[in-house]
């Protein structure tokens, strides 16, 4: 596969990368909701990002294989209010759910992981990591080593914002989740694919990493046309079909048996490459092991913990439990 994540060359001037990208912050233009308002006078738009914060920082072996292990570094913030949002309460910047920005202390201990192996990238996120560019270009800066980064965002960013993040980002992973026809139901923003689609055509492809996330209801109208979209335009690019962790509000909700038989069925008419979120430490016994995998627990300020990119087998099992352990009256939710 020739989407390989590997370093490319940063900016050699931080200071002028720096202050246009805070230029382009106030008033903001870094996405294309081109809300205008004045960060520097402590304004916030859409997104809600003001002074940078972190909601979550760690290690995982559960991302495609050409990016494990990586580094996750998460900026609360989004320009999207979707639906099924599995990190809502992470993504708005409020001090309950998230932690001070801190460039040298991240910066360190990200270079001290890549140094002793234990990772190979850094991730860059959110939330959509655009509302924090200024933020990010701060950690990236301080970066003493050779780790490659890669910006995994939503793509709603503008133009000039494009140029500002390609002077330091080694990779690309982009968000294609709608069409147009259901993009303003599920996200609230009207403009959705036609911004996409402009920006993932403006990368270089051997950069660029593109996830899908269908929705039950929403293969034929969603899932399909983006897969034919990726195979005439972007032939190349690796694409990964990522799984629904279901909406408390039961608005979205995985697809069912025969629509991920149409899926596959696409994918491989398409002759698309098909990469897989799963379990990977850069070791063969891990490659070469179908039993190991990586998922996530989330532990959410009420207390209540969801599970999240589990293989088939362990979701059943873990239904299982649930229906087992379920004495009441009340049914609990499976887990997706």
């Amino acid at each position: 596969m020739k989407n390989i994540v590997k370093r490319t060359v940063r900016s050699g001037n931080w200071a002028d990368l720096s202050g246009r990208v805070t230029e382009l912050s106030s008033p903001c233009r870094l996405c294309e909701r081109r809300c205008g308002v004045g960060r520097a006078s402590g304004e916030t738009g859409f997104c809600g990002v003001g002074a940078p914060r972190v909601s979550k920082f760690f290690t995982t072996y559960g991302e495609e294989p050409p990016l494990n292990p990586c580094q996750m570094l998460y900026f609360a913030g989004c320009n999207l209010s979707c639906l099924y949002c599995s990190n809502r309460e992470f993504m708005r910047p409020a001090e309950a759910n998230t932690v001070a920005f801190d460039p040298e202390r991240i910066a360190a201990r990200i270079d001290r992981l890549f140094r002793a192996g234990k990772i190979r990238v850094l991730q860059i996120l959110g939330g959509e990591p655009t509302c924090s560019l200024p933020a990010a270009v701060e950690v990236a800066r301080r970066l003493d080593s050779e780790v490659p980064v890669v910006w995994n965002s939503d793509f709603l960013f503008t133009a000039e914002t494009l140029e500002m993040i390609d002077a330091f980002v080694d990779y690309y992973v982009a968000d294609y989740k709608f069409t147009a026809d259901c993009a303003a139901s599920f996200c609230g923003y009207g403009e959705y694919e036609q911004v996409v689609r402009r920006n993932l055509l403006a990368v270089d492809p051997e950069r660029l990493l593109i996830r899908q996330l269908p929705l039950r209801g929403h293969i034929e109208c969603c899932t399909l046309p983006i897969l034919d979209f990726i195979a005439e335009h972007l032939p190349g690019v690796p694409v990964s079909l990522n799984e629904l962790l279901p909406d408390r509000a039961g608005c979205c909700h995985s697809p069912l048996p025969e629509e991920w038989e149409t899926i596959e069925r696409a994918v491989c008419e398409l002759n698309l490459t098909r990469l897989y979120a799963r379990y990977n430490a850069d070791a063969p016994p891990a490659e070469e092991n179908p039993s190991r995998f990586s998922g996530e627990l989330i532990l959410r300020p009420d207390g209540k913990i969801a599970v999240q990119d589990v293989p088939a087998e362990m979701r059943e099992l873990l239904n299982t439990i649930l229906g087992e352990c379920n004495d009441g009256p009340e049914t609990k939710p499976p887990v997706r």
